[in-house]
């Protein structure tokens, strides 16, 4: 969790003072959501819209339009805040620009439902658009 949403009154001050360190020291910086974070005064797609308008932040709400088209549409993906940051080689290195690490960000959402109990799951939509992406980068 970033916050734990039902002590907050005011979701978008916690997430800011949350990632002020970040933010201050000026380095770019990557959240996914935790279970609790939407317990307050905003949605777990109200959150991610927040903080990608924040300063440095490499976050995305979902995935840009770079998956196969089905019908003229993309897949539909279920959740916030999944997405894929490459990670390229230092600059003066053999592998300068080239991808070295792919960090995986996926929404595992808050509550299962109450006729199953307990805490959500990474969908179907997820593991597709994971295996789609991987299978990109390979």
């Amino acid at each position: 969790d970033n916050i734990y949403g039902s002590d907050t009154a005011d979701a978008v001050k916690s997430m800011d003072a949350a990632f002020a360190p970040a933010v201050a020291a000026g380095i770019p910086w990557a959240a996914v959501l935790g279970n609790h974070d939407q317990e307050s005064t905003l949605t777990r797609e109200g959150l991610m819209n927040h903080i990608v308008t924040m300063k440095h932040t490499l976050s995305l709400v979902n995935p840009p339009s770079t998956t196969s088209a089905i019908n003229g549409k993309e897949p539909h993906i279920d959740g916030f805040g999944n997405y894929n940051l490459e990670v390229l080689g230092a600059d003066g290195s053999k592998l300068q620009s080239k991808s070295v690490l792919n960090l995986y960000f996926l929404d595992s959402g808050d509550y299962a439902p109450p006729s199953i109990g307990g805490y959500d799951w990474i969908k179907t939509s997820q593991q597709a658009w994971f295996q789609r992406t991987s299978f990109k980068l390979q």
